[in-house]
């Protein structure tokens, strides 16, 4: 599934305005509610797209060495991500 055009694991350049009730992060990414875990307001940097819903996008940080184009990366690649 994809909303206009984001899908899984793309990659985008975000600035956190606002926390939700739970404490998510939240920005737009291409006008699309976009939550955004473990961060706080006034976060930038790049986040992963983990989850696309029907009117939203749930994301996290990218880990560094992701890029914006890395919509093609592969979710094989997980090893490095033991560290956290």
């Amino acid at each position: 599934m994809a909303v206009r055009g984001i899908k899984v694991g793309d990659v985008y350049e975000v600035e956190i305005k606002s926390l939700t009730q739970r404490g998510d992060g939240f920005a737009r990414i291409k006008g699309v509610a976009t939550f955004v875990k473990n961060v706080s307001v006034g976060w930038k940097g790049n986040v992963k797209v983990i989850k696309v819903g029907p009117t939203y996008v749930v994301a996290e940080p990218a880990v560094a060495g992701e890029s914006k184009d890395s919509s093609t990366t592969g979710e094989s690649g997980d090893s490095d991500q033991s560290d956290f």
